[in-house]
């Protein structure tokens, strides 16, 4: 039985409008956090402005380049030669990455001797794995000796150093053209990747590497419309609660009210938006606002307002923008702070139509934990319903046990903590120690603060 990926490659592309692949300004797609917004001043983003590919197309030198010159350089890998150790890559980036590993990274060889026997012995990591490129040991004896390496670690990072290298050769990425407005009569399948590029006609998706440089920066849109859709994959059946069924009845019923009033121009224009407040944002602020419109395609009869809150929601000092307009029935809004100080700003709150996402918060971590538990504290008041996300199962149930220990008998629970089926499908690997590693959005739970019945004596 063929798989949905070699379904989607044999459909034939239908005739589709042309794309504007520079409808607005991009700051990039790390997994930084910054939640950008920008305080003055509202700005227009095409409808169609849907295509990524020049974000990861090398930058022209400065002055004039000749037909050839350019060719040259949009072809600077081919899709066979995309391997190389990071410091012989022919991307200047990728060798500067391999110098970041060398100079704050650490051989894991010498770590495990340091742990045995109790004296530091750490050394940086010199010796470049042949099999993955990427430097790991401070020699080729601490390689060889490290089975754990060879077993589990390489093969990801094979595959890191092969994707990064793709999405920086030059070539047309078209993967990241992505589909406009879906057909009332197609209905989309929320399991998985695969069944969802195929129902919403991703025709350009034709790899596994395709789908997960699609997967990483779709994982933060996705993840919300698979949560409010109606056709959702947590169900009762599959971790969602009968306090969660609740909290998602009153938002959908919301979103049908949508539905209904479409072709009644006075009920439209009493709607009420659908509010998505996105606390502690970081990397999905910074998106290309025009990404989100792949949630409003999900939900095309609702307007949604997402709000961006956090101390890293503008990248830099310099940056002005409080609003941007995507699109007649899709806004993002931006907010500097935490969502503790400015709650006024933006109360008062109603479980039919607002929600809460959190990102990957880190909310029991030592770092970020006093930060986090007031916003807790006043998000249980607003009785509206929360999901987050956690970078890998350990990092989720860290934060799923400080919930439990700080507002247990505050809060229900909506969804049980589960693998999270729109995950970046893309592993990230910290300059410090490759053997840690994280991935977008990996897990998902949600809750909300408790209602009480009110009882007559």
């Amino acid at each position: 039985m063929q798989s949905c990926k070699r379904i989607i490659a044999s459909v034939p592309r239908p005739a589709r409008p042309s794309l504007c692949r520079h409808a607005t300004a991009v700051h990039g797609l790390g997994l930084t956090n910054a939640c950008g917004l920008q305080a003055a001043g509202t700005y227009f983003v095409s409808k169609r402005g849907i295509s990524l590919k020049s974000l990861f197309t090398p930058s022209p030198p400065k002055g004039a380049e000749s037909g050839a010159e350019h060719s040259k350089r949009r072809s600077l890998l081919k899709s066979g030669d995309l391997f190389h150790p990071l410091s012989k890559s022919p991307i200047k980036e990728m060798r500067e990455k391999g110098r970041l590993i060398q100079a704050h990274g650490c051989c894991p060889t010498c770590v495990v001797e340091t742990t045995s026997k109790g004296h530091a012995a750490t050394r940086e990591p010199m010796f470049e794995c042949p099999d993955c490129g990427y430097p790991t040991h401070c020699s080729k004896e601490h390689w060889e000796a490290d089975t754990e390496h060879h077993s589990q670690m390489c093969g990801y990072l094979r595959e890191a150093n092969t994707d990064e290298h793709d999405l920086r050769s030059g070539r047309t990425l078209r993967e990241f053209e992505f589909p406009s407005a879906q057909l009332p009569e197609v209905v989309v399948n929320f399991s998985d990747w695969d069944t969802f590029m195929y129902t919403r006609s991703f025709t350009n998706i034709n790899s596994d590497r395709s789908i997960r440089h699609v997967s990483k920066v779709l994982t933060y849109p996705n993840t919300i419309a698979a949560t409010l859709h109606q056709y959702s994959p947590f169900t009762l059946r599959s971790g969602l609660t009968p306090e969660g069924l609740k909290s998602m009845t009153a938002l959908r019923a919301t979103i049908k009210e949508h539905d209904l009033a479409r072709s009644d121009k006075e009920l439209v224009m009493q709607q009420m938006p659908l509010r998505i407040f996105v606390l502690g944002a970081r990397a999905e602020a910074l998106l290309p606002p025009h990404l989100y419109l792949q949630l409003s395609y999900l939900l095309p009869n609702s307007p949604i307002h997402i709000y961006f809150v956090g101390p890293e929601c503008i990248p830099t000092s310099e940056e002005t923008r409080s609003t941007i307009i995507v699109s007649s029935r899709l806004a993002l809004k931006y907010h500097k702070g935490y969502f503790h100080d400015a709650i006024w700003n933006f109360a008062p709150f109603d479980p039919f139509t607002d929600v809460f996402f959190l990102f990957s918060p880190g909310i029991s971590h030592p770092r970020s934990r006093d930060g986090w538990l007031p916003t807790i504290e006043k998000l249980l008041e607003t009785k509206c319903a929360v999901f987050a996300t956690g970078f890998h199962e350990r990092d989720m149930d860290i934060d799923v046990k400080g919930l439990e220990k700080d507002f247990g008998s505050k809060m229900d629970w909506l969804l049980h903590p589960q693998k999270n089926p729109f995950a970046s499908l893309k592993r990230d690997f910290g300059i410090q120690n490759l053997r840690e590693w994280a991935i977008a959005n990996w897990g998902i739970y949600g809750f909300r603060g408790k209602r009480y019945e009110v009882q007559s004596k």
